[in-house]
């Protein structure tokens, strides 16, 4: 066997035989212990080897093949493979001369080794520390790891923001001006896979900062039909990323946010279902955006920027989305997320609290379809339609958007109003480093008032998103956003208030000075390292709730995100 080894290292090149099929020394792959030459399809009598390789596996059983059932014996190795290889034979030998029962060791045998572990004697023993290393650090992580099934992962956003210019009250209303704050919110993530296809996500959140529009957000844009009735309630278009998630939260809880399970049905379905806080962008294939990052730290500044607003229609819920591919280029996609899923109250005209019951499918809603089109990796193209129910809350989950395209309030008692909208979008890599994404989008809501003659809206929202991936540096992003948020052409008043309106039907007609609002934002992320960027960026909103009243918006925000 000795002289077999040292004819393969000392006469031939290392490449006869294979760095990974020594048994009991598997350097990167499975190996099948096998006990003839015959096992291995790939060693044939004609090879130059082959009595080498019959010998080591036959006579000494060192060898081992690849589990489908080869040898690959043409395979280069190092020599630290080698050392490897070495180290499994002379264990053998060293059970044959305990046993003693075979004569199979004989002196030129042990000269030979005794030569073969000097020529390797500091690779064998690197080998050693190596092994003992790697032990010795496996031990230390399987002790400290977080769990065997379960990954946790985590973002923290620190914000500083102000808004720069439009701090004023141009419909005397008491709106106060802002000043400069530093925001935070954290997301925690835990992610588990039991098949290796499956994933079940959990989804742990805080934030320090109110949502625009509410009572400590950011205040700006005076809503200028309710400012004749002496309210302050304002503009929430110019909502960011780090305050998203916690329009109905108290700042500075820890809440559970998406809770879902994503599987595959069979090789061309998948389904998830949700929860908890499911969105109809945590199951689609492609939201068509070269900016967006499921409203993180890592793309643009703000929740308008991410995608189009008509993925937002309905509230996060409890549900299922299904995505079936129709051919490798088209994908279908089928969606259910009810908001308020676990309540088992009834969603009747006359319940005091009917703008939060209804149960999975009694209560609020949002169904979409959407049709999926890529016919390169570069280029895809959606078409998005959505079916919802609403009661009492913005139509565009946050609040994306003005008052008038969120709360046509006027157009059904308790704001009650069915809502079917349609969009395209599309996005196109033109290279590595510059890519297109845009939508238009066109949503009805009509109203639902029990025994009223009701009126309904109509709203529109468009933009074009310019993205420059590695800007300047591997993992930076520059971003140029322009576009209209949602805001509404015409929105009807139910009969029985007309009169309090001066008697219009169309409460858009009643806006003085109305004009259409637009959202400009530029802003560039610098990534530090893999786990740290800094963003600064700029978002100028011109005639903010659909009036040239209002003066325009310039927001300033630098933030910084940590990701681990």
């Amino acid at each position: 066997m000795l002289k077999v080894l040292s004819g393969l290292v000392l006469a031939a090149p290392i490449v006869a035989i294979s760095p990974l099929v020594w048994a009991g020394e598997v350097i990167e792959n499975d190996a099948a212990q096998v006990t003839s030459v015959s096992q291995l399809s790939d060693v044939q009598p004609t090879d130059w080897a082959f009595s080498a390789v019959q010998s080591l596996v036959e006579r000494y059983g060192c060898v081992a093949g690849y589990p489908d059932g080869t040898f690959r014996g043409n395979r280069a190795m190092t020599r630290y493979e080698f050392a490897a290889g070495l180290n499994a034979c002379l264990n053998r030998v060293n059970e044959l001369i305990a046993t003693a029962t075979l004569d199979v060791v004989q002196q030129e045998d042990l000269t030979t080794l005794q030569r073969l572990q000097e020529e390797f004697s500091a690779e064998l023993a690197t080998l050693r520390g190596r092994v003992d290393s790697l032990e010795s650090r496996t031990a230390v992580l399987e002790s400290q790891q977080f769990s065997t099934t379960t990954k946790l992962s985590g973002e923290v956003i620190l914000a500083l923001t102000d808004v720069l210019t439009g701090d004023s009250d141009p419909f005397g209303v008491g709106v106060t001006p802002n000043s400069a704050i530093l925001a935070n919110r954290v997301h925690l993530k835990l992610t588990s896979s039991f098949t290796g296809q499956d994933e079940l996500k959990i989804k742990l959140q805080s934030g320090s900062t109110t949502h625009p529009q509410r009572a400590g957000g950011f205040r700006y844009g005076a809503d200028p039909l309710l400012a004749s009735f002496g309210s302050r309630q304002t503009s929430p278009e110019g909502s960011q990323t780090f305050n998203h998630e916690f329009s109905g939260d108290t700042p500075g809880n820890v809440d559970i946010g998406t809770v879902s399970y994503k599987f595959p049905v069979s090789k061309k379905l998948r389904a998830a279902v949700f929860a908890n806080r499911g969105e109809h962008v945590d199951y689609l294939p492609n939201v068509f955006s070269a900016v967006g990052d499921e409203d993180g730290g890592s793309g643009s500044l703000s929740t308008f920027s991410q995608y189009s607003p008509i993925y937002r229609i309905g509230s996060q819920g409890a549900g299922l989305g299904l995505n079936y591919e129709l051919s490798p280029a088209i994908n279908l996609s089928l969606g259910y997320l009810a908001t308020n899923a676990s309540s088992p109250e009834n969603l009747t005209p006359s319940s005091g609290n009917g703008t939060t019951a209804g149960g999975l499918f009694n209560g609020r809603y949002s169904a979409l379809a959407q049709l999926t089109i890529e016919p390169t990796p570069n280029l895809a193209f959606g078409l998005t339609y959505i079916n919802a129910y609403a009661t009492g809350t913005p139509t565009f989950l946050n609040d994306v958007g003005t008052i008038s395209a969120n709360s046509p309030s006027l157009i059904s008692d308790n704001a009650r109003r069915t809502i079917n909208a349609y969009g395209v979008s599309g996005l196109w890599r033109v290279s590595p480093k510059f890519a297109i994404n845009s939508w238009f989008m066109y949503a009805n809501q009509e109203g639902r008032s029990a025994g009223a003659d009701n009126e309904s809206a109509d709203v529109f929202s468009y933009a074009i998103a310019l993205a420059f991936p590695d800007l300047g540096k591997e993992g930076n992003l520059g971003g140029i956003i322009a576009g209209v948020p949602p805001y509404a052409t015409r929105s009807g008043i139910i009969p029985n208030v007309r009169p309090f309106l001066g008697g219009t039907s169309d409460v858009i007609a009643a806006i003085p000075n109305r004009a259409t609002p637009l959202h400009l934002e530029a802003f560039y992320k610098y990534k530090l390292n893999d786990h740290i960027s800094i963003t600064p960026g700029v978002i100028w909103l011109v005639a903010p709730n659909q009036t040239s009243n209002n003066p325009d918006v310039v927001i300033g925000t630098i933030r910084t995100t940590f990701t681990f």
